[in-house]
């Protein structure tokens, strides 16, 4: 009843247009939450909400619950949490910190507790070793009427050591955002969220750990997906874990040990930063797994990434999913004086040397031949794109058609005034979230379309649900004959097949060679 009166007093409030004197006040299962409104639109935002905690004597283990806030009202006010992590690949940096197992809740004046309205859960990116869920702006999105959450995850040696221990099988970034999942089912109707319209996303390694958590035998506590540039398939995104990598950390900061446990132990008591850096000075691949089975403990990862399927929770799904029209680009990289051709290959692949060098040349003849030298770069982006993004994601489409979900595919191909060949990874999410107020009309119509199908994606599993002068187009859904797709750019429009002669070509690479990856259960070299 306090729940339903608090609501009540707050929809009141925002239908009277009253400029709230005091901050919204929330109760959930925990205890109750003050946010405030915020500063750049008609929304309230409550800040790094504890989902849960770190176990401080397991800190690589699973997260403990939260039964009840440690003060009588938790101010939600802070949305800077991170947990540890470096700054960037590139940038050795550290800052986080444990207790980082937070969420982000923003909320439209139009939501309460009577009227609850769709909710978007979305997923970081950072190849698993940094971001967090403060680095998004969501007023584009909260003004479609739709509750927007973000989420921390524990990130590189915290949340993805992947060893052969009971305490620590692997995946733990990945439980932790299902830790997340069950609070936004438990709570989110307190903030006028539906948790039974719930639609799960994610950008490059979020949209990675989306798809695992679509695949995962774990309880569906969603029922939409929106992937970003990103699949369990993608080069570099899934690994076979390293089951020395604690041991490795701890001899890299003056332990001599080769026991997991001991390693463990000591890795417990250092400091975090110390821990992440050495991950990063080792060029730990700290990644998602297949996790190793262990009496009582509960898998989140079961398979490889080629052999994952659920069809019980994944029939009927609607998904919407895509990547940009240039992934990857070929700027600062030796192509004259190395052969990405052969390292990609050879890192993905158990061959034997005659068998490498005959399908990397395969693979340069068909995407460079007799080029002019002033087309090289150009190729090799589509290369690395195709490799790494593009291949992947249809490779994912065409399972998931397979298993009967209902499949939206696009394609972000805006550059704007940047003058670039196309779009390149990560693009989308400016547009989304981080688009400030200072843009060009052109901008401006990207950013209204694009946040317009995302809305409607979450609201009703269909995109475009009626054809308007901002969306004049109907989507149709992927099948198994089919394979429409949408192109978000100025001149928005619906195509087939995306690059279908590059694409068609990494098919037969695939019937030829795809047993050998190193990632399937089985692979060999003849």
């Amino acid at each position: 009843m306090e729940k339903v009166l608090l609501f009540a007093l707050l929809a009141i409030n925002y239908v009277a247009g009253i400029d709230m004197r005091v901050d919204p006040l929330v109760l959930t299962k925990q205890g109750l939450v003050k946010g405030r409104k915020a500063s750049d639109g008609d929304y309230s935002e409550f800040l790094g909400i504890p989902y849960a905690k770190v176990d401080l004597e397991n800190p690589f283990g699973p997260a403990q619950e939260i039964t009840r806030f440690e003060q009588q009202v938790f101010f939600a006010y802070d949305g800077s949490t991170k947990c540890p992590q470096t700054s960037s690949p590139d940038k050795p940096s550290n800052e986080g910190t444990l207790d980082c197992l937070t969420l982000n809740v923003y909320v439209p004046f139009k939501a309460s507790y009577t009227n609850p309205l769709p909710v978007l859960v979305f997923i970081h990116g950072g190849i698993f070793s940094f971001g967090s869920a403060g680095e998004y702006k969501v007023k584009n999105l909260v003004r479609h009427d739709i509750v927007v959450v973000t989420i921390n995850y524990r990130l590189g040696p915290y949340g993805f050591m992947c060893l052969d221990t009971p305490s620590v099988p692997g995946n733990q970034g990945l439980k932790d955002q299902y830790e997340a999942l069950r609070w936004i089912r438990s709570n989110i109707d307190s903030f006028g969220g539906n948790p039974y319209n719930v639609t799960l996303s994610g950008q490059s390694a979020g949209a990675c750990a989306t798809l695992l958590h679509l695949y995962s035998s774990k309880e569906k506590l969603f029922h939409k997906v929106i992937v970003e540039s990103g699949t369990p398939q993608n080069y570099g995104m899934f690994v076979e874990g390293d089951v020395h990598a604690a041991t490795k950390i701890a001899q890299h900061l003056g332990l001599n040990t080769t026991d997991t446990e001991e390693a463990l132990e000591f890795l417990t008591s250092a400091p975090h930063a110390l821990v992440t850096a050495a991950a990063i000075d080792l060029n730990l691949q700290l990644r998602p797994c297949r996790e190793k089975s262990f009496s009582g403990v509960d898998n989140f990862v079961e398979s490889d990434p080629f052999s994952l399927s659920n069809a019980n929770k994944v029939r009927n799904t609607p998904i919407l999913i895509g990547h940009t029209s240039q992934e990857e680009g070929a700027g600062g990289q030796d192509y004259f004086n190395s052969d990405p051709f052969y390292i990609k290959i050879d890192n993905s692949f158990n061959m034997n040397e005659e068998q490498l060098h005959k399908a990397a040349l395969n693979i340069k003849h068909f995407y460079i031949g007799d080029a002019p030298a002033e087309s090289l770069l150009s190729r090799m982006a589509d290369f690395e794109s195709d490799f790494v993004f593009n291949h992947p994601m249809q490779r994912t489409i065409t399972n998931l058609v397979a298993e009967n979900a209902q499949v939206y595919q696009y394609m972000f191909s805006y550059v704007g005034d940047s003058g670039a060949d196309g779009a390149r990874h990560s693009a989308e999410l400016f547009y989304l979230y981080n688009a400030g107020d200072e843009v060009n009309q052109a901008d401006q119509l990207i950013i209204d379309r694009i946040t317009t199908i995302w809305a409607n994606f979450v609201k009703y599993g269909n995109p475009t649900p009626k054809a308007t002068g901002l969306l004049p187009v109907t989507w149709s859904p992927v099948t198994k004959d089919t394979k429409p797709y949408l192109v978000i750019d100025t001149d928005i429009r619906m195509e087939s097949r995306v690059y279908n002669d590059r694409m068609a070509y990494w098919d037969l690479f695939y019937d030829n060679y795809g047993n050998y990856n190193k990632l399937l259960r089985k692979c060999h070299i003849k």
